[in-house]
């Protein structure tokens, strides 16, 4: 059972029956959440459960000073109470300095208020949205809000969920003479924001203002971006000269309207470059900045573009249309539009549970600055994964003479193939892909497999890149002709296999790659890392061989998690996609790859209708596309996105001319004596 409660307000005071009823079945379900409940988790345990007044009557207390609020359930994870606001009563304007918050109105309805901070430090009222009886909302910990009770004769209760426990929240004060209705849309340029700033976020805000300027619409433009720098996200962050792009120069414009651009700029770096080259991924960060700058200075005068260096913690839909981006630390900011270009988040635990002693010899994110520095030439390594993220860890690791060897594991023991010495033209496979969509029930990935084959032994001189890199045109079209069943089955059994044939290695870096295979100093193992025991300066890794009960023991000082980026639609890396999922602004595929969108990128809710005055460009597009992660697929979204944008913003300026001269028009003599 619970421990015994208390009624808390300002201070804790006279205790308080056990939850019972609903109460307690909510209490339970919280508590299996463990020891670190998502906002998304929280918010679907409040909407699953259904609590009434008699639930909650324990801890209905009013206070003429205050609403009151009473303790239910405290934890380490998170804290429970009930709320009871008489008519009138509110809380101040506030934020919850680190934990989630969940609530679920009982009684009368609630208002939330949402607030803007002013540079003077005041904050100004925005907007306001109801919450009906059993109504929940959830806030991450991140922007101002307000919570009040607008009738005049019913008190308000509500229960309030917080995770980790409330230890403290800033309060705000409202600018003087502030009148307590929405604000009125802005009379100046609409802003789009755009949360993100890697290849996606930057390559669509400079698409923004190149086709702002041309088509006449004033605009500002805000980039939303967590990390230092624009333009590089984790794959052009690197700093590691041996990093290369596993995509040839002539390849990697951000332009798709200007297919040499990349290779003329690096050309202009070094003019020795040549279009087969494959170039240092640090390069190509400059590359983006660089064409995102030239955007903004060509742009004009009545275009804005700035930069907010901060991560976005909740986007909420303002009644009066538009947006409210939520900032961890910095001032909310209101958009007519908000493009997602969210990027890869840090890996996901691989061992959980299975991690015996201290993991001060645990690597969690090799992308992590200087991870790789901590570890010495003389310690064997295991990384849990083979893919690219394996290599360039191995890369980094041989920056410096080693004596210690690197392993690597895998579920099938494969690793990234090597691009051809010279260019190779993809092949044409338009007719084969016709003939695949043509039959019935569906593209089957083992028909297109077997396809494949034919057609490899057919041509026997015909190099299996040009076969891959045929697939590039076709590759979505491919995936949307796939039931969800066949899906899975690619998924599960061919997914790997076409990932170290599609995603190769530099000639340079494959050649280097390789011999240290051959030498000995890199294995691959095909297996499953299925426990680590760690004890001082060393740890022993049990590998469970794949196609085997047999198990190998493997001895390192330090173990490594490659096993790449965990998803961006994952509520619990991600708050944006959470605070979205919560109020169904956004629709999840039912095998979690991203988030549902329309062909042209706007995203779909969770009603299944397009929200028009929302874009996803990025890595979250791949439920629907599958190819959404290199240059070629992201400038076209980047492309398409903009190019939404601009048209929505154009009918909306064209829609208020219209209603401005119905308005203020005077009307003509025949128009008036028809109407008298």
């Amino acid at each position: 059972m619970p421990p015994s409660v208390t009624v808390e307000n300002e201070r804790l005071s006279s205790t308080a029956p056990a939850p019972a009823g609903g109460l307690l079945a909510l209490v339970s379900r919280l508590d299996a959440l463990g020891a670190h409940p998502t906002l998304l988790d929280m918010a679907r345990v409040m909407q699953g459960v259904d609590l009434t007044l008699a639930d909650v009557a324990p801890y209905v207390r009013s206070n003429s000073r205050s609403y009151n609020r009473a303790a239910v359930a405290v934890r380490e994870s998170y804290e429970l109470l009930v709320m009871t606001w008489l008519p009138g009563q509110a809380s101040p304007p506030h934020d919850h300095s680190g934990s989630v918050c969940v609530l679920k109105v009982v009684q009368g309805a609630a208002m939330e208020g949402c607030y803007r901070l002013g540079a003077d430090g005041y904050a100004d009222f925005d907007y306001e949205t109801k919450l009906e009886t059993s109504g929940v909302a959830a806030f991450q910990d991140a922007g101002v809000h307000s919570v009040r009770n607008a009738s005049v004769l019913d008190a308000l209760v509500t229960v309030h969920a917080y995770a980790p426990k409330l230890r403290d929240f800033r309060r705000f004060v409202v600018r003087p003479d502030t009148v307590f209705k929405p604000a009125s849309e802005p009379r100046e340029n609409p802003t789009v924001v755009i949360v993100g700033g890697g290849f996606s976020g930057a390559m669509t805000a400079a698409q923004l203002l190149r086709r702002a300027s041309r088509a006449g619409v004033g605009l500002n433009v805000t980039l939303v971006e967590r990390r230092g720098a624009v333009g590089e996200g984790v794959a052009y962050a690197t700093r590691e000269p041996t990093h290369l792009l596993n995509v040839p120069a002539q390849r990697m414009s951000a332009w798709p309207d200007r297919p040499g651009d990349f290779l003329h700029w690096a050309q202009g770096r070094d003019s020795r470059v040549g279009p087969y080259d494959f170039l240092p991924r640090e390069w190509y960060g400059d590359y983006i900045r660089d064409s995102l700058r030239m955007a903004a200075r060509e742009a004009g005068e009545r275009l804005k573009f700035s930069v907010v260096y901060d991560e976005a913690r909740r986007v909420a839909r303002r009644p009066g249309g538009g947006w409210m981006i939520h900032l961890e630390r910095d001032a909310s900011l209101c958009a007519a539009a908000v493009v997602l270009a969210l990027g890869h988040r840090p890996p996901a635990d691989p061992i959980g549970e299975n991690w015996q002693g201290p993991t001060t010899r645990l690597i969690a994110d090799p992308w992590r600055p200087f991870a790789m520095n901590v570890v010495q030439s003389d310690e064997p390594v295991i990384a849990i994964g083979s893919g690219l993220t394996a290599v360039d860890v191995v890369l980094s690791l041989s920056a410096q003479p080693r004596s210690a060897p690197i392993t690597l594991v895998s579920r099938y023991g494969l690793h990234p193939l090597a691009h051809a010495a010279q260019e190779i033209r993809p092949a044409d496979l338009t007719a084969l892909v016709e003939e695949l969509l043509a039959a019935p029930g569906g593209l089957r990935p083992l028909a297109l497999l077997v396809a494949l084959r034919r057609k490899a032994r057919a041509e026997p001189e015909c190099d299996w890149r040009r076969l891959v890199d045929g697939l590039r045109p076709h590759t979505a079209k491919l995936w949307q002709a796939m039931t969800s069943k066949e899906r899975r089955r690619f998924l599960r059994h061919l997914r790997p296999f076409w990932e170290v044939h599609r995603h190769r290695l530099a000639p340079s870096i494959a050649a280097r790659f390789f011999a240290m295979i051959e030498r000995g100093e890199v294995r691959v193992i095909a297996g499953q890392v299925v426990a680590v025991h760690a004890d001082g300066g060393d740890l022993r890794a049990s590998v469970r061989l794949h196609g085997s009960r047999r198990r190998l023991e493997l001895e390192a000082g330090w173990l490594i998690n490659c096993t790449g980026p965990t998803p961006s639609n994952n509520a619990e890396a991600n708050p944006v996609i959470a605070s979205l999922l919560v109020h169904d602004r956004l629709r999840v595929d039912e095998l979690a790859l991203g988030v549902e969108t329309a062909p042209d990128g706007a995203a779909i809710a969770g009603d299944g209708k397009r929200v028009q005055d929302m874009f996803v460009v990025g890595t979250l597009r791949k439920a629907s596309l599958w190819e959404s992660i290199a240059a070629p697929e992201l400038r076209e979204q980047a492309s398409a996105a903009a190019e939404g944008i601009v048209r929505l913003l154009a009918e909306a300026k064209e829609a208020r001319a219209v209603s401005s001269r119905q308005v203020f028009e005077p009307k003509q003599p025949a128009e008036a004596a028809l109407e008298g």
